[in-house]
């Protein structure tokens, strides 16, 4: 059965969207181990809605950059680089460039330099596939999955004040 895509035009937020929970997670969310692996799978499975729970890491030995993980806090989970999942997630793009709309879901812990690296690391490594709206279009609708093919959302609370 083809989908008729006539009804993939409305804005994005009158859909149900297919969601993962602790996506990272390869079993329960105390002691299990986490994986770059799962938002492989939880995308074939067509999952179009992945949470990364962010913490600061230390920095890097060689140029002091801040390192951020990714794990379930205040557990015996393994923790895993962010860096690696938004890798898997461009190659999964590259690969199916007319999929539908992926929503990264951020629970962000991090402090300011920790935020600014995962905004370089998302930049560079996403590049056009990025949704970033115009300042004056942020209280519009969104667009529609079919005009949204092929992007990454961002879902977290956007910075208005540094002092917040």
């Amino acid at each position: 059965e083809k989908l008729d895509t006539e009804c993939m035009q409305h804005s994005l937020s009158a859909y149900w969207i297919n969601s993962s929970h602790n996506t990272y997670l390869t079993g329960d969310q105390f002691q299990s181990q986490s994986s770059v692996a799962m938002y492989t799978h939880a995308l074939h499975c067509g999952c179009r809605c992945l949470e990364l729970d962010c913490f600061d890491g230390p920095r890097d030995t060689g140029d002091n950059r801040p390192i951020v993980w990714v794990y379930h806090m205040f557990t015996m989970t393994t923790r895993i680089l962010f860096s690696d999942i938004i890798e898997v997630i461009k190659q999964f793009i590259d690969s199916n460039p007319d999929c539908y709309p992926m929503i990264l879901s951020l629970e962000n812990h991090c402090s300011l330099p920790y935020q600014e690296a995962m905004a370089t690391c998302m930049t560079s490594v996403f590049g056009e596939s990025l949704y970033i709206p115009e300042d004056s279009a942020i209280n519009d609708a969104l667009p529609s999955p079919e005009e949204l093919k092929g992007k990454v959302l961002l879902k977290g609370r956007r910075i208005t004040d540094t002092k917040e």
